[in-house]
């Protein structure tokens, strides 16, 4: 009896075995004709940002490649907290809801507590880079990043900056000057507009702001000194490199390059459970980034917008969400 028993148990879980492992081979088999039904591309802030402007231009492109609908539902809220804390929570796993992320906006998130981890979510790919750069205005005596560095040296308290707190625009100048050990006063503002308009009027001696707002602001009526970018910047190619500027100073630093970046983020669970759409859905943006009608797009907005796949955009991430919590205390 015992021996029959045990027997039905055994077929019991071989069939209930079998009938999951049939769900799995259904999902992968199925993915030719996978996405069915539309793709939501989740933007977690308000209409009109950058964010949402590039995934309402790469949306019809997408549609292209996936042979589907895709539309874009912005959920603001929360500096974007509410609408990735949404789509963590709410949205189903199968890849019909993305996400179409801002950083350090998501990371900033993370540090205040706002309910997610970055381990919660798989980077899909990066969109888009702006590497932060700093600047003077034209007419500042300052004409490189060597001489900036000697006025703060030599004016302990004297020199100022504008900045957004918890943004790149503090965390940039903090890394250089906290670890050379540099008084300087950090003097806050509410966006880039104001930051750059205080610069040229003369309010402060420099900011530290991303190279394509501000290229687009205010090229004309500031200098670039030195960008925190690991190659030079296309758009800027004679901008140099804050590492390079800091070595031949004789300054034994190798600071993180740091930018305003746009990426797509998805549920951790979806590459786990559909390891063939996960495929599907990064070689259709891949190629969607790629295009020249995207890419036309990027160049009439003054983007340079370029496809960095999934590995290297985590690594690439992972890198400088140590540097936010190491400065995670401006973000509070």
């Amino acid at each position: 009896m015992k021996k029959l028993l045990w027997t039905a148990v055994v077929l019991i879980l071989a069939m209930i075995l079998t009938a999951c492992g049939g769900k799995q081979a259904s999902d992968d088999v199925d993915v030719a004709d996978w996405p069915d039904k539309e793709i939501t591309l989740v933007v977690p802030y308000s209409v009109g940002g950058s964010a949402d402007r590039q995934a309402r231009a790469l949306a019809p492109i997408l549609e292209k490649e996936l042979d589907t609908s895709v539309v874009v539902e912005n959920r603001e809220g929360g500096g974007g907290a509410s609408g990735t804390n949404t789509h963590k929570n709410g949205d189903p796993d199968d890849g019909t809801h993305i996400v179409y992320q801002s950083h350090p906006h998501f990371e900033a998130g993370i540090v205040r507590d706002a309910g997610y981890e970055f381990e919660d979510f798989d980077i899909l790919g990066i969109t888009h880079s702006s590497p932060i750069t700093i600047w003077v205005d034209k007419d500042s005596e300052y004409k490189t990043m060597e001489d900036l560095l000697k006025g703060i040296e030599e004016n302990p308290g004297k020199l100022s900056y504008a900045m957004i707190s918890g943004s790149w625009s503090d965390i940039a100048v903090k890394m250089i000057t906290d670890k050379l050990d540099m008084d300087v006063r950090a003097v806050p503002y509410d966006g880039g507009g104001p930051m750059r308009t205080a610069l040229m009027g003369g309010e402060v001696d420099f900011i530290a702001s991303d190279i394509e707002g501000t290229m687009a602001g205010a090229g004309e009526d500031l200098r670039p000194l030195a960008i925190y970018s690991d190659e030079p910047y296309e758009q800027a190619p004679d901008v140099p490199l804050i590492n390079t500027v800091l070595q031949d100073m004789g300054h034994d630093m190798d600071l993180p390059a740091v930018s305003n970046r746009r990426f797509i983020q998805v549920k951790k669970e979806f590459q786990e459970n559909y390891p063939e759409r996960w495929d599907k859905l990064e070689t259709a943006f891949e190629k969607s980034v790629t295009s020249d009608e995207f890419k036309q797009w990027g160049e009439e907005q003054s983007m340079e917008l370029k496809w960095v796949p999934s590995d290297e955009a985590t690594e690439r991430l992972s890198e400088t969400v140590e540097v936010i919590y190491e400065y995670k205390e401006l973000f509070q």
